[in-house]
């Protein structure tokens, strides 16, 4: 990007190239009294002249910083300044230079013609060309050209700038699984040993409140390696992991989950509004459409944010709507603290994520709604949160229409 600056400041410096093509020397040399002090953004001209299409083109090869070319019609054939329009737009593929077409013979090339069939910027008569049109035609035809270097400069910088984020974003994901790789094997020693000393699997401790204290430990070790799964799992599928869609019993799915987190807090209804939920085991199920894995992930980051935020003996639970058109509005519901306006605005899709317990939870990095939300779009749907300030929270899943193959 620099070297490119540069070389845009080092080009700034030099004269416009304009070429004359035209078969007349007298027309040469009109043009170039005509132009002799012209000057353009504190930049002079210079000026070249082809009096035949084989020259014109073996100039524009060597000089391709052309701006613009000040083309005659009617020269080795009747149309050939139209055969060479045709050239540098298609076989050169040059659409930076501005051509100006003068002709003096305007019944060989009907300007209405010619303006709609040829990728030309101006069509002028040679007996209506005074110095002050000629100077006129010239200013406009090289801000046209100016307009498009400084455009095509800031596509090149911004192509440069696309290419180092995604050489960043890509250094980051492969930081986070190299982390997230590393911290496996020291967390399951602290996990394994410190159940042991829980169980007093060598032996009383003596002090019970030690023993408390291993328990500590396994529940937070525990804590930490669904984290580090949860970032290994973020870093490895790049945030955009593909989605495998097979059919399976949605109840059952959240049914298993029912061990995250806090038990005594959690309850897995799955089910339309208003049914029974004393029915038990014979609640009518859901067949689901969907990436069977991608809703486990998805789901089981919803309750542990419930949860996992939540002060002792709140409430969280899971219910699922089919919608009439056959999707589906799987729901995760707590009356816990709730989160304030002003944060549920920065809720989209980033990893600066605000400092909020049920974003991040208790020491969370706040991958969980970030995984989420990329998961059930990747579905075709979307992610839906409404809460206030200690009135609870309600995250909804939004399934596409035809998500849903078979309610009993």
């Amino acid at each position: 990007m620099q070297a490119g600056s540069a070389t845009v400041e080092a080009t700034e410096s030099l004269p416009w190239q304009v070429m004359i093509v035209d078969d007349d020397k007298s027309v040469h040399q009109s043009t170039r009294f005509a132009l002799d002090d012209f000057e353009f953004e504190n930049r002079g001209l210079e000026l070249t002249s082809a009096y035949s299409i084989k020259e014109a083109q073996e100039l524009l090869r060597k000089h391709r910083n052309t701006a613009v070319i000040l083309l005659d019609v009617v020269m080795e054939s009747e149309t050939a300044g139209l055969d060479y329009v045709r050239w540098v737009r298609k076989e050169l593929a040059n659409s930076r230079v501005r051509i100006v077409l003068r002709t003096g013979q305007p019944g060989y090339a009907p300007e209405l013609d010619v303006v709609r069939n040829f990728d030309i910027n101006d069509y002028r008569e040679k007996s209506q060309m005074t110095v002050n049109k000629l100077t006129a035609t010239l200013y406009t035809a090289l801000r046209s050209f100016r307009d498009i270097i400084q455009l095509e400069d800031q596509s090149e910088r911004l192509q440069g700038a696309l290419a180092m984020a995604e050489k960043a974003n890509q250094a980051k994901t492969n930081f986070l699984a190299h982390v997230s790789h590393e911290f496996r094997t020291p967390l399951n020693g602290i996990i394994g040993l410190s159940e042991m000393i829980a169980l007093e699997a060598l032996g009383p401790i003596g002090t019970r409140k030690y023993s408390e204290y291993a328990w500590d430990i396994v529940t937070s070790g525990r804590h930490l390696q669904e984290m580090v799964e949860r970032l290994l799992r973020f870093s490895e599928s790049g945030g955009s992991r593909p989605i495998v869609q097979e059919a399976f019993d949605l109840r059952e799915l959240i049914s298993n989950l029912s061990g995250i987190g806090n038990t005594e807090s959690l309850t897995t209804p799955v089910n339309e509004p208003g049914a029974d939920e004393g029915e038990g085991d014979q609640r009518p199920g859901m067949m689901l459409r969907a990436d069977k894995e991608a809703v486990q992930s998805m789901v089981s980051n919803l309750i542990s944010n419930a949860v996992q935020h939540n002060p002792s003996g709140c409430r969280v639970r899971v219910t699922a709507r089919p919608t009439d058109d056959g999707g589906l509005v799987l729901t995760v519901i707590d009356d816990g603290i709730g989160i304030s306006e002003s944060l549920l605005e920065q809720l989209d899709g980033s990893l600066a994520v605000p400092d909020d317990p049920y974003v991040a939870g208790r020491g969370g990095l706040g991958l969980g709604l970030v995984m989420t939300k990329s998961l059930i779009e990747a579905h075709g749907g979307s992610l839906k949160i409404e809460s206030s300030n200690g009135n609870g929270t309600r995250a909804q899943l939004i399934f596409p229409p035809g998500s849903l193959t078979k309610v009993n």
